[in-house]
């Protein structure tokens, strides 16, 4: 029994020192918690001793900008830039009529060149010849109709195409419709 005593002896004296072990611990985690609080608690107040800084930095900031703002706007001229846009609305519409011009007159140069047989257009159709046909010539219907180009004395195309840019400066209804 006494081997038994000895054991519950030791046994309770580790259980002690465990005790006073863990009391240290706990001690040190409570003292570290204390610590880290106090350490939070001057970070917030720094924080909001700046942040007052700060919020009136911004309010000097926005009072600064609304004044030059309106220095600005007063040095502004109203009619000047109504002028401006005007000149600038007389600018674009130039511009877009020149573009229509250029596309129109670009209409107008590949028209004459179908127009005098520039271009040849080679029609198939199952079980016939090829026939070729040339811009200008053979437009009449089937059936024997007749029209004034049959009529009229036949000119080299090239030549009537020549002719008609020496003669000509304006645009006519028929230089679009083939007339």
């Amino acid at each position: 029994m006494s081997e038994e005593k000895d054991a519950l002896r030791k046994l309770i004296m580790l259980i002690s020192d465990l005790r006073a072990k863990d009391e240290e611990r706990y001690e040190a985690h409570v003292n570290f918690m204390n610590e880290t609080i106090k350490m939070i608690s001057a970070i917030e107040s720094q924080m909001n001793k700046h942040w007052g800084t700060v919020l009136g930095s911004l309010n000097d900031l926005n009072e600064s900008i609304s004044a030059n703002l309106d220095s600005l706007l007063m040095g502004l001229n109203p009619k000047g830039l109504r002028e401006t846009s005007r000149s600038l609305k007389e600018i674009m519409d130039t511009m877009n009529k020149s573009v229509q011009t250029m596309n129109l007159e670009k209409v107008m140069s590949e028209l004459k060149v179908l127009k005098s047989g520039g271009i040849t257009y080679i029609q198939t159709s199952s079980g016939q010849k090829p026939e070729e046909i040339s811009a200008g010539s053979n437009l009449n219907p089937p059936g024997g109709a007749t029209s004034k180009a049959k009529d009229e004395e036949w000119v080299d195309p090239h030549e009537k195409a020549k002719k008609e840019e020496d003669d000509q400066h304006l645009l006519k209804p028929s230089d679009f419709f083939g007339m």
